[in-house]
């Protein structure tokens, strides 16, 4: 499929900030882990069992910020602006009253969770100091995450980005003061680190808020309350993308406890190939966001056949950009073991189900552009009931009996993932070609056609 200078500037001009954004996320990631690390092994197992939790908290919210982007985009492409403003105003009335919930659900249920996952008090100790001083942030990151979907469903990610390039070292000096004690301030160990995350999100939400106060104001925002008509169709789009997520971090969970079975050698090998899995999603991540905006608006302004081509097209670029790296990564993997690897034996055992995995990748990045291209056209019911199918009652059984019952270790868990990437992208191939995604829809059905307001629009035809 051919795609056109103008649209692959689009294109990349909306995956390419997203993709760094999940990067910086990432980052802080790491860096938190590197900070607390040298608090002893039992910090770092503390702040990754109480990290975990958060996770599935924020993916809760994050299908509201999945809802906010398709209505907005929707709104954009028919021309309706100020109504896409009324929707941000609904995203943030949820996204901050979620936030409050999760958060206050959070402190009930930590203190049962974390000792179910690992009773060692050594350990239970710095989870719930990390989870209870970053549990606050979830009302700021629901509320940011409203306005980065404005921003993405408009096609101006580059605002979104800004934020979380001052969020990024606010974070690491909060997190090495409060963990350290430095700079007069007391050293609070993985309460600090939790104190970090929560004041950082606090700035990423003020400059959000700055942002629209000054340089790029919103319009329909100021002058009008939430209510419960704008509200249902967020939830009704969001909510099953925000339940799968968290499903999905809960599988992973059990399929991490169902690697561990086989020995720890094994545990430390998956937990590789988990990290190189995410880094290398990173690019499709970016680019399926791209893919929901720029179907939505292209239905907003009633043009099902322009929402179908860029679809394709975005997955075509995705499928090309990782195949590439997918490559090396089938071909050379102990290169890029030998990075994250120590023990040459790990090393081994992650071989193959890399180079099987890799392959999977390169396949797996169509059905996940297209996956979100169908989250921008509404059909979050699907494909949210789709991953939910073939993660919880197809994958997990099957890694079992593959990993272990067969006894084929990582490598037949490997072999399961690669035999799902392909089944679940010609599942989500045959339903974008179906076309069913494109009739109007009672909660956000595009408006009515008149002059065009084609965002975005090539050159040609302005």
């Amino acid at each position: 499929m051919i795609i056109d200078g103008w649209r692959l500037r689009t294109i990349v001009g909306l995956s390419l900030p997203i993709a760094l954004i999940l990067l910086l996320h990432n980052l802080m990631t790491l860096i938190g882990i590197a900070l607390v690390g040298h608090l002893g092994d039992a910090a770092v197992a503390g702040i990754g069992i109480a990290g975990t939790l958060i996770s599935m908290l924020v993916a809760l919210l994050f299908g509201i910020d999945t809802g906010v982007q398709a209505l907005v985009a929707r709104r954009t492409g028919g021309g309706e602006i100020q109504k896409a403003g009324a929707v941000l105003v609904d995203g943030l009335a949820i996204g901050t009253g979620a936030g409050v919930i999760l958060a206050a659900a959070g402190y009930g249920v930590g203190p049962v969770l974390v000792p179910f996952v690992n009773a060692h008090p050594d350990v239970v100790e710095p989870a719930l100091a990390y989870l209870n001083a970053a549990l606050p942030m979830l009302p700021f990151v629901g509320a940011s995450l409203a306005f980065s979907a404005y921003r993405n469903g408009t096609g101006m990610p580059r605002f979104s980005l800004l934020t979380v390039l001052i969020q990024f070292p606010c974070y690491v000096l909060f997190g090495y003061a409060f963990v350290f004690g430095a700079f007069g301030l007391p050293s609070l160990g993985t309460a600090g680190l939790g104190l970090a995350a929560a004041l950082a999100s606090l700035i990423e939400l003020l400059v959000h808020v700055a942002i629209t106060a000054g340089v790029a104001p919103i319009p329909g925002l100021a002058g009008q309350p939430p209510s419960w008509a704008g509200i249902r169709p967020v939830l009704r789009i969001g909510v099953p993308i925000g339940l799968q997520q968290s499903l999905v971090n809960v599988g992973a969970m059990i399929t991490l406890a169902i690697v561990s079975l086989i020995g720890t050698e094994a545990v430390a090998a998956m937990n590789v190939l988990l990290v190189l899995m995410l880094m290398s999603i990173l690019p499709a991540s970016g680019m399926g966001v791209a893919a929901a905006t720029l179907v939505g608006i292209a239905l907003g302004r009633n043009d099902p056949r322009d929402a179908r081509q860029w679809g394709w097209q975005v997955a075509t670029l995705g499928m090309l950009a990782l195949l590439a790296p997918c490559l090396c990564l089938a071909v050379a993997p102990h290169a890029l073991l030998g990075l994250f690897v120590a023990d040459p034996a790990t090393a081994d055992l992650a071989a193959t189900p890399l180079r099987l995995l890799a392959i999977g990748m390169s396949i797996d990045v169509l059905g996940r552009i297209l996956g979100f291209a169908l989250r921008g056209a509404g059909a979050t019911r699907l494909v949210a009931s789709l991953a939910f199918l073939l993660q919880w009652a197809v994958q997990l059984p099957l890694v079992w009996w593959a990993g272990i019952h067969l006894g084929f270790g990582l490598t037949g868990i490997a072999a399961v993932r690669l035999a799902l990437f392909v089944v679940e992208t010609a599942i989500l191939a045959l339903l974008w070609r179906s076309d069913f995604w494109s009739r109007p829809r009672p909660d956000h059905a595009p408006a009515a056609r008149g002059p065009e307001r084609r965002v975005p629009t090539p050159p040609s035809s302005r």
